[in-house]
């Protein structure tokens, strides 16, 4: 992804107004976060993000003085356990959302100096923006975590409907494809190092996502356990959670919230499969597929690897503590920022996971 130095600032004031879009309505009772594995503190999350840029575009690239002497023993995610960060003495929300201010005011500064190396500095900033982009979607999961509403400085926002006419398959000839992306590509992560080609055997991969109608009829004919935020109401309507409201289910949404696996449990039953990771980037590349982006993660049958090549950025935690214990999701959901969105672009998390926005496309057993 190419960026223009007024693309940088547009992205570094758009990235912080939506971070602080997502936490302004939340109470002072709603800040007090329960520890849980699977999310972070608000006020500690929001620090963090914050401290990030300033680690990144001010200290390491532009040589600046720490804002905060603090700063590394509060927010540095790499050395801070994860539970400990409930007990950190954090500044005060007003003095954090000034701290998150001031570093985004000082890397516009910085931007738009002589001294900015525009061949070297503009990756650390489109780390940041990115780095925040990936943030703010965690906190709006931990909003419909713990069942609060959806923001009210947001516009309502759900995954759309699966549209009627996208039934059946694609068909994928073999061939040998390139995946990956290559140095020329403006920003890519580290994991997506480097472009490399496949041979691929044909596949024939669904044109749309698995709805929560062909879900549910999973659910009811296996008697497996329903989504983590669908129930039943006391007339036995099923309905799902969307932040704090209950829906009743729509027969043409995409199904969400799945672990993988419930999604592979689901493709057993229908006699179908997982997608591997390749597959879906080759369809994404090549068209026919109904919302790959912008709807929800999709689970692919493939652990989180490395590629034939990879070498660390210098954000060494990104990827490489990961490999091997987590799987690859493809695409984006609907709390994914348009930025993000990129057929390379490769998702990771722990099989277990039900708490993000992930559903599923399958593939054809003789593919």
């Amino acid at each position: 992804m190419g960026a223009s130095l007024e693309d940088l600032e547009v992205w570094v004031i758009d990235a912080r107004a939506h971070t602080l879009d997502i936490v302004r309505d939340l109470s002072d009772e709603q800040f007090r976060v329960p520890l849980l594995r699977t999310i972070n503190p608000f006020l500690w999350e929001i620090g963090h993000i914050a401290y990030f840029q300033e680690y990144w575009v001010l200290r390491h690239a532009a040589g600046c003085h720490p804002i905060r002497p603090d700063g590394d023993s509060l927010y540095d995610s790499a050395k801070i356990a994860h539970d400990t960060r409930w007990n950190l003495p954090l500044p005060s929300l007003p003095q954090t959302i000034h701290y998150m201010l001031e570093v985004r005011d000082r890397v516009l500064n910085s931007i738009s100096t002589s001294s900015f190396d525009f061949s070297r500095d503009t990756y650390f900033v489109l780390l940041s923006v990115f780095h925040e982009d990936m943030h703010d979607e965690a906190l709006l999961i931990t909003r419909q975590t713990l069942g609060h509403r959806f923001p009210t400085a947001l516009e309502r926002a759900d995954a759309p409907p699966v549209p009627v006419s996208a039934v059946g398959d694609v068909c994928i000839p073999a061939g040998e494809y390139t995946v990956g992306s290559t140095g020329d590509e403006g920003f890519i992560f580290d994991n997506e190092k480097w472009a490399h080609t496949v041979n691929v055997p044909a596949f024939r991969i669904s044109r749309s996502l698995v709805t929560q109608t062909e879900f549910l009829n999973f659910v009811e004919a296996t008697g497996a356990s329903p989504p983590i935020y669908w129930k039943r109401d006391e007339d036995g309507n099923w309905l799902r959670r969307h932040f704090a409201e209950w829906i009743p289910l729509e027969p043409d949404r995409p199904v969400s919230n799945i672990s993988w696996f419930e999604a592979d449990a689901y493709c057993r039953w229908a006699c179908r499969r997982l997608p591997t990771e390749l597959e879906w980037e080759i369809a994404a590349r090549h068209g026919g597929c109904d919302q790959m982006f912008g709807s929800v993660w999709q689970w692919t049958s493939s652990d989180f690897l490395p590629y034939p090549g990879f070498s660390e950025d210098p954000y060494k935690e990104y990827s490489s503590p990961w490999f091997r214990t987590h799987k690859t999701l493809r695409g984006a959901a609907f709390t994914t920022r348009a930025r993000m969105m990129r057929p390379a672009y490769r998702n990771f998390y722990t099989p277990e996971r039900s708490d993000i926005w992930a559903g599923l496309r399958t593939c054809a057993l003789e593919s």
